[in-house]
């Protein structure tokens, strides 16, 4: 029906895309795109679209391939991916020895006394499964300050030098909502978790706006050749959003940002309620929600749970913003219109936001869309209220696989049925979206809709899939990066999907993510990137 209405208008566009397989509504058909505008003006019957070759300014054409809505990533952080992609990479260090010699390469080609910035590595990986002192890296690394981010970002690892440059000492008291680890006799150990890595980001050099945009313009760069339209920034600070304003009036923005404000900054806070919610003319910024932290993540043992974890029965998670704050900022932000995305992964620190949540937006908080940014444990009580508070859990499924080694010895045998629940959530009425938390992960969909299809590694364990119940099927998932993401920026009515008058923000692949099964998935291609109806990637090779 779209099609045919559509012919009647008359034939004029910037762009015919022709030759592909259309993913629409009404399912996949053989169609021909016009695009004018930044828009879809109409989607034609290959035999109808005569007129409209004529008209078009360009002709592309797709050969075959299959055309889907625009991929949206629900859950990163924008400049920390663009600087990640600077930094000296640990995310597959199979061991400390082997961070500690990826940072002394980095540091061998740096002036005495700069600092040395990485991010990536993960104890869970190393054989030993514990968190690194920082001797060996201190003698590894004596001339230069460290400072060396987690994977899930949760916690930082820093040397003699970094620690004595932030005054970090044994007298140093844990920041309410962090954690100072420390040796038997009371000494940093490095690790600083949670708040506590405020005390070592402090006495790192702030990044400038230009180091902000050239790490914008990367991220948007690398994102882009992933398929990806939109990105959902989980906790945009001041100097950010001026970038990204500033690259948004100058037409240089290439992906779509959907701006959550750093909750923990009054002045920005204070500033942005002032005016109220702003979405650009075009689309390209929006800035209408809010990010809280309610407790850590996981794999640090920051995450908030209700009982001990199994692995360290002397440890509950932190609560990393208090309770008042949470609910002072959530009235704020509901009263200027702002949509609160909090961040909760313990089951403690999801039930505290749920409580929130219904205690402070009232009968009218529905209409916010309030957000739990990864929702990873969810006890068996809570999941009907999401659906009953109109709660939306953003989750993201390559931290399902990327966990499955060694979160069933943090949570023990009856909650780790509580880790990642998505079907139990679709099933009780929620509404999700999908996304990476990148660079936690690689924001490339190809690996979330895989982790959410089969909730099995990329190498395909465990054969059987890990609590293979609560995956999604394909449509689920592609939904959770296209339609189930635009309804959670309030964007369903002008792109998400391909209908008629939507934006022109596509995905072209040279494949069907839905129809060939999950072995077809990992296999894809991404050959093709359209935002407001402009080519943000083209692959040159198919691969």
């Amino acid at each position: 029906m779209t099609a045919l209405a559509a012919c009647s208008q008359a034939p004029r566009c910037d762009r015919l895309l022709v030759g592909a397989q259309v993913h629409t509504p009404a399912g996949v058909q053989r169609l021909e795109v016009a695009v004018e505008g930044g828009r879809i003006v109409a989607l034609v019957p290959p035999g109808d679209a005569g007129a409209w070759r004529r008209s078009a300014a360009e002709v592309a054409d797709l050969a075959g391939a299959h055309l889907y809505p625009g991929f949206t990533e629900s859950h990163g952080h924008l400049v920390g991916y663009g600087a990640s992609l600077e930094q000296v990479d640990l995310r597959d260090a199979a061991s400390f020895a082997e961070v500690v010699e990826r940072v002394r390469r980095a540091a061998a080609s740096l002036p005495s006394g700069t600092w040395v910035v990485g991010r990536g590595w993960d104890q869970n990986r190393w054989p030993e499964k514990t968190f690194p002192s920082h001797a060996a890296l201190s003698a590894a690394v004596p001339d230069h300050p460290v400072a060396l981010r987690r994977v899930d970002g949760h916690a930082l690892l820093t040397n003699a030098r970094g620690l004595a440059a932030a005054g970090i000492t044994a007298v140093t008291d844990d920041p309410p909502g962090g954690r100072i680890l420390r040796d038997a006799a009371g000494s940093p150990t490095g690790v600083l978790v949670d708040a506590a890595e405020d005390l070592l980001d402090r006495a790192v050099p702030a990044p400038t706006a230009a180091d902000i945009e050239r790490r914008v313009l990367l991220a948007c760069e690398h994102l882009a050749a992933f398929g990806i339209t939109e990105f959902h920034d989980a906790g945009t600070g001041r100097m950010e959003l001026a970038v990204l304003r500033k690259l948004e009036g100058e037409g240089r923005l290439p992906v779509r940002v959907y701006a959550m404000l750093d909750g923990s900054d009054d002045q920005l806070l204070d500033a942005e309620f002032a005016v109220g919610a702003r979405v650009g003319r075009d689309g390209m910024l929006a800035v209408r929600a809010v990010k809280l932290l309610a407790d850590g993540a996981l794999g640090s043992r920051g995450a908030w749970l209700s009982q001990p974890y199994s692995d360290e029965p002397t440890a509950r998670g932190l609560e990393v913003t208090p309770e008042a704050r949470l609910a002072d900022v959530m009235r704020r932000a509901a009263k200027a219109g702002f949509q609160p995305c909090v961040h909760a992964i313990g089951d403690a620190a999801v039930t505290r936001v749920l409580d929130l949540y219904e205690r402070e937006l009232g009968p009218n908080g529905r209409t916010l869309r309030p957000r739990i940014e990864h929702t990873q444990i969810v006890r068996p009580a809570d999941v009907p209220r999401f659906a009953a508070l109109g709660v939306i859990a953003s989750v993201q499924p390559t931290h399902c696989t990327s966990d499955m080694p060694w979160a069933p010895a943090r949570l023990g045998p009856e909650r780790i049925t509580w880790a990642y629940r998505w079907r139990s959530l679709l099933a009780a009425g929620a509404r999700l979206c999908l996304g990476s938390d990148v660079p936690v992960e690689s924001p490339d969909p190809r690996l979330g809709l895989w982790a959410a299809v089969t909730r099995r590694t990329p190498q395909g364990t465990p054969t059987e899939g890990w609590n293979l119940p609560e995956a999604l099927t394909p449509a689920e998932a592609v939904a959770g990066y296209t339609s189930w993401a635009v309804y959670a920026a309030f964007e369903e009515n002008w792109r998400g999907t391909v209908v008629a008058g939507n934006a022109a923000d596509l995905t072209v692949l040279d494949r069907d993510l839905e129809g060939g099964g999950a072995a077809e998935i990992l296999q894809v291609k991404i050959l093709r990137t359209v935002v407001a109806g402009r080519d943000v990637f083209v692959t040159r090779s198919g691969t």
